[in-house]
């Protein structure tokens, strides 16, 4: 689990858990494999959620430290790479992007689904993040604070409508 940046997402999550979240929200831990995670969805029917924010390191190419956030509009990828991703899942391969599609597949991922995401500085085994990953870790706390708190609805492709408080 200790590996630096690329533990942005658990470490994230860890830090998430011990802040107060207006009723309805949770925070969870989903870095122990797809396969999971999926069974997690698919047993909570009452539990299922309107929105999601997923959090992680991906390795992209990009700047060592960017920070991104977005909504999660991907296409699915054809049927044998999905299967292929399923079978990397079932033999312990974990990654945020294989955990989206695989979720998405299956299609228990939450109509507004957002991924917040850091490109790694650090890729050494290590118990902390880089300088930089922990500065990236308190800007992604203070959107996913924002987002959750704004009391606005994303109804895909960006655009967004107020969300009626609850005793409206």
């Amino acid at each position: 689990m200790h590996l630096s940046d690329l533990s942005f997402g658990p470490m994230m999550v860890e830090r998430l858990q011990t802040m107060d979240w207006p009723e309805g929200v949770r925070v969870e831990d989903f870095s122990y494999g797809p396969m999971a995670i999926l069974e997690w969805f698919e047993e909570s029917p009452g539990k299922r959620f309107d929105r999601a924010i997923f959090i992680g390191a991906e390795e992209r190419g990009r700047e060592p430290g960017t920070l991104s956030a977005y909504e999660w509009l991907a296409e699915l990828p054809p049927p044998e790479e999905i299967q292929e991703r399923v079978a990397n899942a079932l033999v312990g391969v974990m990654s945020l992007e294989n955990l989206l599609f695989i979720a998405q597949h299956f299609e228990v991922l939450p109509v507004e689904t957002f991924v917040v995401e850091l490109e790694p500085v650090d890729l050494e085994w290590g118990m902390e993040l880089s300088p930089l990953g922990e500065r990236r870790m308190e800007k992604a706390i203070a959107w996913i604070r924002r987002e959750v708190h704004s009391g606005v609805k994303h109804v895909g492709n960006g655009r967004r409508e107020e969300v009626p408080k609850r005793n409206e």
